[in-house]
């Protein structure tokens, strides 16, 4: 059992360390597509409201911290430029206000203050498709860092719900790893093996074999 509960820990270890490397990048990505959005109907619609255009302007220097992972000088700004805290109050109702709030909840995840990032995330509103499981994803991880198990797996379910290929087996396999944790080794499997026969080609597919193995299969 010893044995076994240190291969778990190896493996959850390496787990972690792979969301924790792909989460920020995957998050980056979605919460971008959402001030696309904001520009095409900008665009194509041919309005926005200057405070909302003002506002997207405001944001351009905090997103430079936050890919840089200056994660502190995004949130607050530095004097010259605002961060996304302020963005959040100054232009409050705005949809560069709303993306603002996906960006703080990431930086506070990444920043280790999951209280804060869950006031953030579950503020935030998002209709699309992608965007919207990936954030439910990353509460789901701030609920598990705060061992809210429970409120952990109904998040991770609406992520999976999505059917998206990307979100789906990333939040799949964590889903798995924390069924495990909790000695539910036939849910484990479960969410392992779908990973497995229905998201054969994503990157969480190529070693879960390993993961099927540790329930026993």
């Amino acid at each position: 059992m010893a044995e076994e509960v240190n291969e778990f820990d190896k493996v959850l270890m390496k787990s972690e360390n792979f969301v924790e490397d792909n989460q920020k990048p995957i998050l980056i990505g979605l919460v971008a597509v959402i001030l696309v959005v904001i520009g095409a109907l900008y665009y194509f619609m041919g309005y926005m409201p200057t405070r909302n255009q003002e506002a997207s302007e405001a944001m351009f220097k905090a997103e430079h911290a936050f890919e840089a992972d200056s994660f502190k000088l995004a949130l607050n700004g530095n004097g010259a430029t605002e961060g996304f805290l302020s963005i959040i109050d100054d232009y409050s109702g705005t949809d560069a206000a709303n993306a603002a709030k996906a960006y703080a909840g990431v930086c506070y995840k990444n920043m280790g203050d999951t209280k804060n990032a869950l006031s953030y995330l579950e503020d935030f509103s998002a209709s699309d498709g992608v965007v919207k499981p990936a954030i439910y994803g990353a509460i789901g991880d701030c609920y598990w860092d705060e061992n809210q198990t429970d409120k952990a797996i109904e998040n991770y379910k609406k992520a999976i719900d999505s059917k998206d290929k990307l979100v789906s087996p990333i939040y799949m396999k964590r889903l798995g790893l924390l069924y495990y944790q909790q000695n539910k080794k036939d849910d484990a499997l479960a969410q392992f093996q779908q990973v497995k026969d229905e998201y054969s080609e994503s990157i969480e597919a190529q070693d879960i074999d390993k993961f099927i193995s540790l329930c026993g299969k």
